[in-house]
């Protein structure tokens, strides 16, 4: 299992050690959904990006914070045990994410996270269609986030 960070933004980025403990969150998310052996690849980008992917994938004008590319079907078999297989990208946008923590009155990082575990539970299948859909992400959100701080906490 891993997730492959992808920098194409490097103003305004958190540090090594907080990406290092986002991954270890994502890395148990991708295990706890019977993803392990899968790779995700996480690129930070800028508004430009997710707004061109946004059109491009989606038919919407404008940018977005986080847009989610699956590789795999919801049903598909995955690929034999032990061996590796694509789960999917995730992209963010640093700017979007500035701007809601600051509107949010949250630390960058915090927004970032929450966008990548919004990103990866999208991945694995989770949707936010109806209200139930909904709270069941946001309860999967708050445990990964927690877990995240948690680590964090441990560090200091």
């Amino acid at each position: 299992m891993s997730v492959n960070l992808v920098c194409l933004r490097k103003e305004s980025l958190p540090s090594e050690l907080f990406f290092e403990h986002l991954i270890g969150v994502l890395d148990d998310l991708l295990f706890d959904n019977s993803l392990g052996e899968g790779e995700v690849s996480l690129i930070i980008t800028g508004d430009d990006e997710l707004e061109r992917l946004n059109r491009e994938y989606r038919g919407k004008e404008g940018p977005t914070d986080v847009l989610s590319f699956p590789y795999l079907e919801p049903d598909e078999e995955k690929t034999e045990q032990g061996e590796d297989f694509a789960v999917g990208d995730i992209y963010i946008s640093l700017d979007r994410a500035i701007s809601q923590a600051e509107e949010a009155g949250v630390k960058v990082e915090m927004e970032i996270a929450l966008l990548a575990i919004h990103g990866l539970l999208h991945l694995a299948g989770y949707e936010h269609d109806s209200e139930s859909d909904a709270e069941v992400m946001r309860q999967k959100e708050q445990e990964a986030l927690s877990s995240l701080k948690d680590r964090i906490k441990g560090e200091q």
